[in-house]
């Protein structure tokens, strides 16, 4: 009886381990860590790697590392082993729309085509798959119809993913009626989700960038202010105040409390934010005549490989030389 006591014992902390591990990759990978998850994954041990869970983290690493053609060839194999795992499926599409992106214009429809069959299958394994309903949204509001991009359908996913996320439903349904250009839609369904979410920090980021293209700068601050004060972590609030030193930058107006908004997001702000941080502060250091300041920030700017942002930061250069000269 003890023996048997003692297996059952070593057997469940053998499970928390395994559990624990894995977890550790999944963490990682989603703090988009990719060497944190490398080294966590190579612990797992033989059968974990091979189950799959651990093959899909494979392909995840090889997403994270921009090895997107093998990532995609990878997932499509494996798919072919597991046509009933929704997580094989949506991996296969994440990889498919980023190759479509990638690609030549003759292979774009070929990979978009294959993106939408592995989402659509996503969903039908699990209908309440957050990740790719948001994925099918966007990809219908900002592919053509020549890609299969559909705003009808975008509309029919934003009321879904409401059903099991009312929150971030609204927030899609309001992109959603904005995209087609029904704006008192999109007003009415903001209110409606503020009334029920007041502290969303979601609904009033998506009610900003509206007011934001509109121009609508004091609205938007507002808004911002908001936002920033309801932000559950640095990820949201990294972004509420980015956008608050945006608007300044754009507007030219309330530039200390730009400076102040883009000096407290730097710090918190992930990769993808941080250098656009960066450049909206040197603007606003040149609009506040800081010039010395300015230089500071655009020397130090790691653009990446975003070549809008390369750019917008060459034609900023150019500026501050003959303001300097």
């Amino acid at each position: 009886m003890n023996k048997k006591l003692i297996a059952l014992a070593l057997s469940a902390a053998m499970s928390i381990t395994s559990n624990a591990d894995t977890a550790l990759v999944a963490t990682a990978l989603e703090n988009d860590d990719v060497k944190a998850a490398e080294i966590a994954f190579n612990e797992l041990s033989l059968e974990e790697k091979q189950s799959i869970e651990g093959r899909v983290f494979s392909g995840r690493i090889l997403l994270q590392k921009d090895k997107t053609e093998e990532a995609f060839d990878y997932f499509e194999e494996l798919r072919d082993d597991h046509t009933e795992s929704s997580d094989v499926n949506y991996y296969l599409g994440v990889s498919a729309v980023i190759m479509a992106q990638k690609a030549s214009i003759f292979s774009k429809l070929s990979y978009a085509e294959d993106f939408l069959e592995a989402m659509e299958k996503t969903l039908k394994l699990k209908p309440d798959h957050e990740d790719a309903l948001n994925t099918l949204i966007g990809f219908h509001l900002g592919a053509p119809s020549i890609a299969g991009g559909d705003t009808d359908k975008a509309l029919t996913y934003a009321k879904r993913l409401q059903h099991f996320n009312k929150e971030q439903g609204y927030e899609q349904l309001a992109n959603v009626y904005w995209q087609t250009e029904k704006a008192d839609l999109a007003e009415q369904t903001l209110l409606e989700g503020l009334k029920e979410f007041p502290e969303s920090t979601a609904l009033y980021l998506t009610r900003a960038s509206a007011y934001i293209k509109d121009e609508a700068w004091n609205k938007a601050r507002v808004d911002l202010n908001l936002a920033i004060k309801h932000a559950k972590d640095d990820e949201e609030k990294s972004r509420a105040l980015y956008q608050q030193g945006k608007v300044s930058a754009e507007s030219r107006q309330e530039i200390e409390l730009g400076i102040e908004s883009l000096i407290q997001a730097i710090p918190i702000a992930d990769e993808q934010y941080k250098p656009w941080a960066e450049y909206r502060l040197a603007q606003l250091y040149i609009h506040n005549k800081e010039l010395d300041k300015a230089q500071s920030y655009i020397t130090n700017i790691n653009v990446g490989e975003d070549d809008n942002l390369k750019n917008k930061i060459n034609k900023l250069k150019k500026k501050l030389k003959k303001l300097i000269s």
